[in-house]
């Protein structure tokens, strides 16, 4: 029989934001291969005047969204939306046997509550770059004192990386953690066998210049065009077009050699990614970055900096170049020898693909998953 599994979040797509924390959609897709899986999550609608629920079947996950306002005594509405997705879980006759929580800050209250509510252990998945002290504001000591009585009343902690799982132990959490990366819907990001006539580079984000130093892409990208010709960098995402548009502009950038566009459907995403030859990231901090696994998925070079847990999954003897963040010199090299590049294209996509389809698909994400809840549960009956 299948286990019931009720995922939860700090961050889930909804009327409220419907991006936020797509990933952890992906996960739960990724479990409900092996798993019964219902999601209940509850956002903030400073509109609405009273709670409301919507359910949804969304790719095999049963999606529950409880809707409050943002009046009420300190977080009373969010908790008495907790109550009434909880509640519903009996009119639908779902018994979970296991929590699967997803970042502790700030709605890991949820996960004990909850735990406590329908007596069955919880586990957390991480990814938020805050645990890292040199790439957010410094975690204060409310912070750290609530994040570490959460994670310690866990059966298990998933950070998408060693890198994280290390930031995790110097903040005190004590709870076993096992590394499970972040999951690709390997039927959307996969190669084709066509090859661009120009060389095609990549890069997609939220287009943030503190955290994906896009002002460094495009300063080095100028240098790029000054050497070469026949080669073109698309580049976009869910961010201010508009103000890089014109960046490119006064660096006087060849229109020709650039393209910009806005957000696109993951579908989108991965034709544009099979119709080029290498993404580039530049990030002054990262986890695990979700495009950049879709990326080799598709069979991909990656350009990347060395920063979070990039260099766990990047295997450089597969082409791949590991740079450190903000040196310019080094992505400008990384960008000739990718273009200098003589070796079989296609070959190398699918040894890439291979590669990243073993460890980052859904398959392999919910075995894993499904494998370890059955371990906490075996362990939890003793």
């Amino acid at each position: 029989m299948k286990l019931r599994v009720l995922f939860m979040s700090s961050w889930f797509p909804s009327k409220a934001h419907p991006t936020l924390g797509n990933f952890v959609h992906y996960h739960a897709e990724a479990v409900s291969r092996f798993c019964d899986v219902t999601v209940i999550y509850i956002a903030k609608l400073p509109h609405e005047k009273n709670l409301f629920l919507e359910e949804e079947i969304v790719n095999n996950v049963r999606v529950v969204r409880v809707y409050y306002n943002k009046n009420g005594f300190l977080f009373s509405n969010r908790f008495k939306a907790l109550k009434k997705g909880l509640a519903h879980l009996k009119n639908i006759h779902f018994n979970p046997n296991i929590i699967h929580f997803n970042v502790i800050w700030p709605e890991g209250w949820q996960a004990l509550y909850a735990s406590k509510k329908l007596k069955i252990p919880f586990c957390i998945t991480d990814h938020w770059t805050g645990y890292h002290a040199d790439e957010r504001a410094p975690l204060n000591f409310i912070q750290k004192l609530y994040m570490r009585f959460v994670a310690n009343k866990a059966a298990m902690l998933f950070p998408v990386t060693q890198h994280m799982g290390e930031a995790m132990r110097n903040i005190g959490f004590k709870t076993k953690i096992t590394v499970v990366p972040n999951v690709v819907n390997t039927s959307i990001f996969k190669p084709n066998s066509e090859s661009p006539n120009e060389y095609q580079f990549l890069h997609i984000s939220h287009l943030g210049d503190d955290h994906k130093n896009i002002s460094g892409i495009l300063r080095t990208w100028k240098k790029v065009t000054g050497q070469f010709n026949n080669i073109h960098l698309n580049i976009g995402g869910d961010g201010p077009i508009d103000h890089w548009k014109s960046v490119a502009r006064s660096l006087e950038i060849p229109p020709s050699s650039i393209s910009f566009f806005g957000t696109l459907s993951k579908e989108q995403v991965a034709h544009l990614m099979t119709q080029s030859n290498c993404f580039v990231l530049f990030s002054n901090f990262e986890n695990l970055p979700l495009v950049m696994i879709e990326a080799m998925c598709c069979g991909l070079t990656v350009i990347t900096t060395d920063v979070g847990g990039c260099r766990e999954f990047l295997p450089l003897d597969h082409g791949h170049f590991l740079i450190k963040k903000k040196d310019e010199d080094a992505l400008l090299n990384a960008f000739v020898q990718a273009i200098g590049q003589k070796y079989d294209q296609l070959e190398k996509k699918k040894t890439i693909s291979e590669y990243a389809s073993k460890i980052f698909s859904n398959e392999a994400i919910g075995d894993q998953f499904n494998t370890i809840y059955h371990s906490i549960l075996k362990i939890n009956a003793k």
